[in-house]
């Protein structure tokens, strides 16, 4: 599913339920974006729960048209201390790809720390080629200490690295990652990672496979547009527009262009049924993340379906072509099913 062709003519948009004006795009990234931009969806699958339930999502999604489902990469929750029912990301995927037919599949995002860079390279492929060519490359440099620490991920009690430790081996996953898709055999010096006449066999379908950053850090922008092939920012419209600001002219450094480059996002899409439901959503997301019912109104992507086309079209604008989110509110698989086929008639179609 893709917007219809948007023109680059004036560097504001006019939001007439947020009060104003958005005007903080410059004529600079203007001419930089892409002059046709596109957006496609791809669902959050994790609110299934069990397998059963992020399948029935996942098909629903596949057969909506949708173009991809995704999950996030731990291995406990956050809610409860964590301690809720939580698959693990890289089996339930795979099962996922398999049980479905045209749905692109992915992680958002893989968490690197967890797997060898080779292996993780070889996992990916294998898959790629079992589903057809729709796997979706998304990897982080991990974040979350308590579960460095609970499954000793570092091995022998150490815990978790430094941010400057994590992301010289996310760098080093990245570089491993794209010699192991192009070359059937590869080798490679590291500081941390030393292969040998690594075999490869057979690559991934997808020839080139695009590997996308999951980050919204000085360094691993930069990281994202000389290594990778796009980047993933989670958040609202106003870390979209920071984030590309950072973006654009490391791009512009490495002899890339946006309009060739995969600007994704990752968030929750609230559908309010009617304006009354618009205030009441609106309230209640400022008080459970602690924003300003402004700054809900302005960044996150809440609305009815008039409002969510207009913010939608302003993220499109920023160059993003993939959103990954979460429908919301849906209290069970049932209504996130149903959630999906009213954002798609209501809201998506209207791009």
């Amino acid at each position: 599913m893709a917007s219809g062709n948007l023109v680059f003519e004036f560097p504001c948009w006019r939001f007439p339920h947020l009060g104003g004006f958005l005007c903080s795009i410059s004529e600079t990234h203007n001419a930089l974006l892409s002059k046709t931009p596109s957006m496609d969806f791809g669902v959050y699958l994790r609110s299934g729960v069990t397998y059963e339930g992020i399948l029935s999502i996942a098909q629903t999604a596949d057969n909506l048209g949708y173009y991809g489902g995704f999950i996030n990469d731990h291995v406990h929750g956050f809610a409860n201390d964590g301690k809720e029912p939580y698959l693990e990301a890289w089996t339930v995927m795979t099962g996922i790809g398999v049980q479905t037919k045209r749905l692109r599949i992915g992680h958002v995002v893989l968490f690197n720390s967890l797997r060898n860079p080779a292996y993780l390279a070889k996992s990916i492929s294998t898959l790629d080629n079992m589903i057809q060519g729709r796997y979706e490359v998304m990897l982080g440099a991990g974040w979350n200490e308590s579960e460095y620490l609970g499954y000793d991920i570092m091995g022998n009690g150490r815990g978790m690295p430094s941010a400057k430790e994590r992301v010289d081996r996310f760098k080093e996953t990245l570089e491993i990652l794209r010699g192991m898709f192009t070359h059937e055999v590869f080798s490679y010096d590291g500081k941390y990672w030393k292969l040998k006449n690594a075999i490869n066999i057979p690559q991934p379908i997808q020839n080139p496979m695009r590997i996308s950053v999951g980050g919204q850090k000085p360094r691993m922008v930069r990281l994202a547009a000389t290594l990778a092939d796009g980047l993933n920012v989670p958040g609202s419209l106003d870390k979209l527009e920071s984030t590309l600001d950072l973006l654009l002219p490391n791009l512009e450094k490495a002899g890339k262009k946006m309009a060739d480059y995969y600007y994704s996002g990752f968030g929750g899409i609230y559908y309010a049924k009617n304006e009354e439901d618009y205030e009441k959503q609106v309230a209640k997301v400022a008080e459970t993340q602690k924003k300003s019912v402004q700054e809900v109104r302005k960044n996150l992507f809440i609305g009815t379906s008039e409002i969510l086309v207009e913010k939608l079209r302003r993220a499109s604008d920023l160059g993003v072509k993939l959103l990954v989110f979460a429908p919301r509110p849906a209290r069970s698989v049932e209504e996130t099913n149903e959630l999906l086929a009213t954002l798609r008639d209501e809201v998506f179609s209207q791009l």
